[in-house]
């Protein structure tokens, strides 16, 4: 709570779930041990208290929840329903570190009712937490242990004065020092939110489990009072009590990520779009669909304008022709659930919002990871949509974060921030917004390239991956002049910053991933720099080499596909076995839309390993130089 009023948040009500007529209940999501308490903590802090009785269990125990009739996550939706209902509120505190379970079941239900997560404590360092919140004049006691190294001797002991026996046994057996693994549980004496402190005059002591090596206990609230605090002036706000208190905020971002506080740096102007003076023939069908196994690329799925110029309609027509390719696959039948990942250009971003709305329609829990550029699409075009899909679920794991949080910034749309697919990880397209309350960082390109590269990192080493394990970058700008700085970011991201416990050196990895630099008018939020990221865990195990190949392509557009295609093909190891669609970056004011859409799916005839290759077109404002005409990557 202290978290979301440094934050700007206004705390109006508390609410809580309560066992019926027990002291605790063996819950998976809820701490319910000192609910005997709970009352003291309205009347310290002066605000309005909900209260529900628990009467479901743990009955939906998978990593993903959906609604289950008496699960216990039912009674949180009850309950905050009725407190949205009561009282003018629009977002809940969530206290949630590492555990996805609880997570995805809170944010399940803040997504049913409306609700914002603000989960500001959310994957922050353990031990740096823990003594922020003590240096935060945060007084609480342990009232449950439940943990080898931990005994019903320190039950009623203060955080402070556990602070280094915890540490300790962090070292020992591995706890978790905030109690994330359920080692122990805390209650609230005082904290600067609190007009008055809690006083607890008659505990017992209860031993639910005997264990030799890790005994579980708790205290029992008998009887406790509130206790008057001297307060300088009590009409003072709970910002003002704790806005000089050494907590994180997203106000010191700038010093995080090493630069000067609020750099007055001025942005360029994002190029002025030339227009693609090109319309793409309506009456082909575009759509190209290619399998390998369980993977499979859909591209070239443009949504046309129509005569009413509804993008609603349009949209609905375009992912309707997604859904029934899905559904018409030569070895069987999928559907929108497979989808791992989209790139999704439009051609103005002013469309977003009215595409997005449709979009959203398509997918339910755990959508895929997803891009979104404007890009210079043909004059008739719309939008465009290309996507890989994997029809094996098992060996599939998303990440899907919604809240508000200091880590990186939640999905503020139908996407996830990666979606792994076996040994293959898709990071959404990362742009530089502050993760606490998503507003673009100010400053221009220096501070937009490192806070989206942070993301990116954040996000893969969530995914147990590392910056060194990337393959593929496509790195979006609105001006070239920003590719010399996103090169230097992107440089000094893959040093690795913690120090090699064996070899005490840095590390960084000896192959370079493929990267492509790219203008496009506009970006999402109105960014100036957007990252395309693709990782895979198994990188130490591919054997060989992937040299960079330039050229400058100045002979007709099939000799240079074709030597693009045999110079792609000669480069991958011939441990590479499936396949993967091209993707060609090309100027539309250079190449003939049509002329280019031609070459390759009529009159370009090419086989690799008898399989016809997916390719897929892009057009952008510029490359990365002058005289080049297409820049491709896998």
């Amino acid at each position: 709570m202290m978290q979301c009023v440094i934050e700007g948040h206004q705390i109006v009500a508390l609410a809580n779930l309560r066992p019926e007529m027990k002291d605790e209940l063996d819950s998976y999501m809820f701490q319910t041990v000192g609910h005997h308490g709970i009352d003291l903590y309205a009347e310290a802090m002066g605000l309005p208290l909900c209260r529900h009785t628990i009467q479901g269990s743990s009955k939906s125990i998978d990593k993903d929840y959906t609604i289950t009739e008496n699960d216990e996550v039912e009674d949180l939706f009850q309950l905050l329903k009725k407190v949205k209902e009561e009282c003018d509120v629009d977002a809940v505190s969530v206290g949630a570190i590492l555990s996805d379970y609880q997570r995805v079941r809170v944010e399940h239900v803040c997504q049913r009712l409306g609700l914002t997560s603000l989960a500001y404590l959310w994957r922050r360092d353990q031990e740096e937490l823990l003594k922020e919140m003590i240096d935060s004049q945060l007084t609480a006691v342990l009232i449950k242990v439940a943990s080898l190294g931990l005994e019903p001797k320190h039950l009623g002991r203060t955080l402070s004065e556990m602070h280094p026996y915890l540490q300790k046994m962090k070292d020992k057996y591995q706890l978790n020092v905030c109690g994330e693994g359920g080692e122990y549980e805390t209650f609230t004496l005082d904290c600067p939110l609190f007009r008055k402190r809690i006083v607890l005059d008659e505990v017992e002591s209860i031993i639910h489990s005997d264990d030799a090596f890790a005994p579980v206990a708790y205290l029992n609230i008998k009887r406790a009072h509130l206790e008057d605090k001297k307060v300088d002036d009590q009409n003072t706000s709970m910002l003002d009590r704790i806005k000089n208190l050494p907590m994180l905020q997203s106000s010191q971002l700038y010093s995080s990520l090493q630069l000067e506080d609020r750099i007055t740096e001025v942005p360029e102007p994002a190029c002025v779009r030339d227009g693609n003076p090109h319309p793409l023939a309506d009456e082909e069908d575009w759509c190209s669909v290619f399998c390998d196994g369980d993977h499979v690329w859909i591209t070239g799925l443009y949504g046309f304008h129509t005569e009413s110029g509804n993008l609603a309609e349009i949209t609905t027509q375009t992912m309707n022709k997604l859904k029934e390719a899905l559904e018409n696959l030569p070895a069987g039948p999928c559907d929108m659930s497979c989808i791992a990942m989209v790139c999704l250009y439009v051609q103005d971003m002013s469309m977003f919002a009215a595409v997005n709305s449709v979009y959203r329609t398509y997918f339910g829990i755990n959508p895929p990871a997803r891009i979104c550029v404007e890009a210079a699409l043909p004059t008739n075009v719309a939008l465009q949509i290309d996507c890989y899909c994997n029809k094996s679920l098992p060996d599939r794991q998303t990440m899907h974060v919604q809240g508000l949080s200091h880590w990186a910034p939640a999905n503020i749309g139908p996407y996830s921030q990666c979606v792994q697919v076996k040994n293959k990880l898709y990071v959404a397209g990362q742009i530089a917004m502050c993760p606490a309350n998503l507003s673009i960082i100010r400053g221009g390109i220096v501070p937009q390239a490192r806070l989206s590269l942070r993301h990116v990192q954040r996000i893969l080493k969530a995914m147990h991956c590392g910056m060194d394990k990337i393959t593929t970058v496509v790195c979006y700008v609105t001006n070239i002049s920003y590719v010399q700085t996103a090169q230097r970011e992107l440089e000094a991201s893959r040093v690795s910053k913690e120090t090699e416990e064996e070899f005490g050196v840095e590390k960084i990895s000896s192959m370079p991933p493929v990267t492509i630099y790219v203008v496009v008018p506009r970006l999402p939020k109105a960014a100036l720099i957007e990252w395309q990221v693709m990782a895979r865990n198994d990188l130490c195990d591919i054997n060989g080499s992937i040299e960079s190949v330039g050229d400058s392509l100045t002979k007709k557009v099939c000799e240079c596909l074709a030597k693009l295609l045999c110079q792609a093909s000669e480069s991958l190891p011939n441990t590479i076995t499936s396949r993967f669609p091209l993707r060609i970056f090309f100027c539309p004011s250079q190449l003939n839309t049509n002329d280019l859409h031609q070459t390759i799916n009529h009159d370009l005839e090419l086989s690799w390993s008898k399989s016809k290759i997916s390719v897929v077109l892009v057009p952008v404002l510029q490359l990365l130089s002058p005289d080049l005409i297409l820049a491709a990557c896998s």
